[in-house]
């Protein structure tokens, strides 16, 4: 975990609010917060999950981040029938 002042999470906002809104490249905004969760694979092949959130916000802020990742309807995204 990436502890609060940290350089690497200031990055993280920099090269976030560079990209831009993802799902609506056309539409100008200001990053206010984010959460991230990354796969991570070592030399012998094992493999972990990491997670970190934007010092803007709260754990249950974050927690519900995560939880529209996973279950939230996507931009385009058909839903099956």
């Amino acid at each position: 975990m990436i502890d609060a002042g940290d350089p690497q999470r200031d990055r993280i906002q920099e090269v976030l609010q560079e990209v831009g809104p993802i799902s609506t490249p056309d539409r100008a905004a200001v990053l206010t917060g984010w959460a991230v969760v990354t796969e991570w694979m070592d030399e012998s092949g094992e493999k972990w999950i990491a997670k970190t959130s934007s010092d803007s916000i709260t754990s249950w802020q974050a927690g519900g981040l995560y939880h529209e990742a996973l279950y939230g309807d996507w931009p385009g995204e058909e839903e099956d029938e």
